[in-house]
């Protein structure tokens, strides 16, 4: 029999129809076992506001936190070249409002924490956060997964009341607290996913979505993320380099309007308030503490210069004298 090493084909099939057939397919005996053994397990303890159907109360317990950890990262990695099994996620599961909802109940907690924060209250959270955070951040790229390039999922998110909000809560959770060296990884994945998630909803977003970004103060948190001349910022070159380039591409999509994905002419009155926010959290100062970062081969600087430049528009826009080193 002739070799077929090395060929294109594999028992008679084109090796990339062979790829793709398992990339894009479950086999039907490892489908029946999902969805006996693990579709029931993401309605474990399903978060009271969505009035889930299919709810299973259990005490809740770190070890229940760890195993619905291991069933979203299931899902998420199962999910990742699968439409169909990412759709039935959708839509008979909800999985989009079982994730928001346990997200906004943990960006709620966690400003509640910020202010009744105790040495006690301390301690306790170091002991329950490690199980919680797992699932949060399990949770986050599932959900990253899932809105990545599909409109549908992405609008309910934006309708679904603090979700954006709760997003822009987390993407500056405990930064620059630091606990043990895995505890760190894990809030960081928490702040960088949930930037992934607001940039995915920025990128497709219309005027409205925009709008709601601002409400959320979007470009406020993000400043925060690269303040590292007030002490409080990340401390990863490609971290603080991805917000200068998302501050400077939603300011200019206000400023500019957008004429790609979905389209809206010049949003002044956006401009303006998100320049107070820039303003409120000291923001020209921080991108200015950027424009002699060398950092990541220079693009730190270059991204610096960039969200400057759309920053210092809306002051050049309202007739205010242009800056000397502008020209």
């Amino acid at each position: 029999m002739p070799s077929t090493f090395g060929s294109n084909t594999f028992g008679g099939i084109e090796k990339d129809q062979t790829y793709n057939y398992y990339r894009t397919r479950i086999p039907g005996l490892i489908m029946k076992i999902v969805k006996e053994r693990i579709y029931p397990l993401i309605h474990l303890n399903c978060p009271p506001d969505i009035n889930c159907q299919y709810c299973i109360n259990v005490p809740q317990s770190p070890a229940l936190l760890k195993l619905k950890s291991s069933v979203f990262k299931t899902l998420n990695d199962v999910s990742q070249y699968n439409d169909d099994f990412r759709n039935i996620l959708v839509n008979d599961h909800n999985i989009i409002l079982h994730l928001i909802h346990l997200l906004i109940q943990f960006a709620s907690q966690s400003q509640l924490d910020k202010k009744t924060d105790s040495q006690e209250q301390h301690d306790q959270q170091q002991s329950e956060s490690s199980s919680s955070l797992s699932l949060i951040t399990q949770s986050l790229d599932l959900l990253d997964r899932l809105i990545n390039n599909n409109n549908n999922n992405r609008k309910v998110v934006i309708n679904t009341p603090n979700a954006l909000h709760s997003l822009s809560t987390l993407t500056n959770y405990k930064i620059n607290i630091h606990f043990s060296q895995e505890m760190d990884k894990q809030t960081f994945k928490v702040r960088h996913s949930s930037r992934w998630c607001l940039f995915y909803i920025q990128e497709q977003g219309d005027a409205s979505v925009y709008s709601e970004l601002v409400k959320a103060r979007y470009v406020g948190v993000l400043v925060i993320a690269i303040s590292t001349a007030g002490g409080t910022g990340e401390e990863k070159d490609d971290e603080i380099r991805d917000q200068l380039f998302l501050i400077s591409e939603f300011i200019r999509s206000l400023n500019q309007g957008r004429n790609y994905n979905a389209t809206f002419p010049p949003q002044p009155l956006l401009v303006r308030r998100s320049d107070e926010q820039i303003e409120e959290e000291g923001g020209n100062e921080e991108v200015d503490s950027q424009l002699i970062n060398k950092g990541d081969y220079g693009h730190i600087k270059d991204h610096a210069n960039r969200a400057k430049e759309w920053i210092l528009n809306y002051f050049i826009e309202q007739d205010n004298p242009r800056p000397r080193w502008y020209n």
